[in-house]
């Protein structure tokens, strides 16, 4: 008797783990730094277009940028959210330095490790949310695009771009969202924000600063514009 009940104890406990694994977002108690990047304000009180972590590595701020992401393709915003609501399904960008590391981390944070069947749905985006998906052509597990089922019922569509596929590729899209993981080159990001421009949509950044005082960096430090926040986050935060 005592064996059975440990048995469904332990069924029960393994389908709670399986359930967090693959709601992440619905678990997802972000800490302060990760809130107010969330919620970020202008200088005049207006919620920003454009943002950017810097942050420490090993931190949690990739998944604080899939994590947003993951909300805004669902439409499940959680009580707490104060930041940018989108009424309905959206187009979004997701996006890294190389082909192979948009794989390796943006996908991964996103959809799972690549590869590996057992842990695909168990990223930010909820399991049960993930459509239908294109691959990438010439990266092995890698997607290029897929449809994520949104709380209204239609489908918000997200595609996985690189900054080595050069401006080009970057070119005569609107979209409503795009996170750059990794610092951009300055013409990948004015891309990007000329993509928003049409839509009125985001734009942000989550990286650890390796190369110095770069264009990129300056304007939001030296320049902050309006519709623009940075925000900074140490092990202590």
């Amino acid at each position: 008797m005592k064996t059975e009940t440990l048995e469904k104890a332990l069924k029960v406990a393994d389908k709670i783990a399986e359930v967090e694994e693959t709601n992440a977002i619905s678990f997802y108690e972000p800490y302060e730094y990760q809130k107010n990047f969330h919620e970020a304000r202008d200088n005049n009180g207006r919620l920003a277009r454009q943002r950017l972590l810097m942050a420490a590595n090993k931190t949690g701020k990739t998944f604080c940028g899939a994590a947003e992401l993951a909300i805004h393709l669902t439409g499940r915003y959680p009580d707490w959210w104060r930041g940018t609501r989108f009424p309905g399904p959206i187009q979004a960008w997701a996006a890294g330095d190389t082909s192979y590391n948009t794989r390796d981390i943006v996908q991964a944070e996103l959809l799972g490790e690549p590869g590996d069947e057992e842990n695909f749905g168990k990223g930010a985006i909820p399991k049960d949310a993930i459509g239908k998906t294109e691959r990438q052509p010439g990266i092995p597990n890698a997607y290029q695009s897929l449809l994520v089922k949104h709380a209204s019922g239609r489908n918000s569509k997200l595609y996985f771009k690189s900054y080595e596929q050069g401006r080009k590729a970057w070119m005569g899209k609107a979209v409503d969202v795009t996170w750059l993981d990794e610092e951009p080159p300055q013409e990948i990001y004015s891309q990007a924000l000329r993509a928003a421009l049409k839509t009125g949509g985001l734009v942000y950044m989550t990286f650890t600063p390796e190369s110095g005082m770069t264009q990129v960096i300056a304007q939001f430090m030296n320049n902050l514009q309006p519709h623009q926040q940075i925000f900074n986050a140490t092990w202590d935060d």
